[in-house]
């Protein structure tokens, strides 16, 4: 084989084996990060906030259990004035015009969901 044949053929294998560990090293990259954002979404920051109930509703989902024992219940969270969606279970007995404090929680990602408690 001449030698500057040997050569090309040389850098295209390299060229190969180069694609492969980019390749390896964008998936190992992908993963981590996907547990890392995992990890900030797991930790979470509860704040108890007043409320005034809006709306009560039957719980509109197919679990017949849920439907039973829940209902969804619309607050209005005092100071900021937005409405937001709760599920509460039929014993705690919401009524519209209730005052209420409602759980606030502010993962590290940004996302915040509210519970009744």
């Amino acid at each position: 084989m001449r030698e500057e044949t040997r050569r090309k053929f040389e850098r295209a294998l390299w060229r190969e084996r180069l694609k492969k560990i980019g390749i390896g090293a964008v998936a190992l990259a992908l993963v981590a990060a996907y547990f890392v954002y995992e990890d900030y979404d797991g930790r979470v920051d509860n704040v108890r906030v007043p409320a005034m109930v809006t709306s009560v509703a039957p719980l509109n989902v197919r679990n017949t259990k849920l439907v039973e024992e829940g209902l969804s219940v619309e607050v209005a969270l005092d100071g900021s004035g937005r409405h937001v969606n709760v599920m509460a279970l039929k014993t705690t007995d919401p009524h519209v015009g209730d005052h209420v404090e409602i759980t606030e929680h502010r993962h590290r990602t940004g996302r915040v969901t509210y519970t009744w408690k």
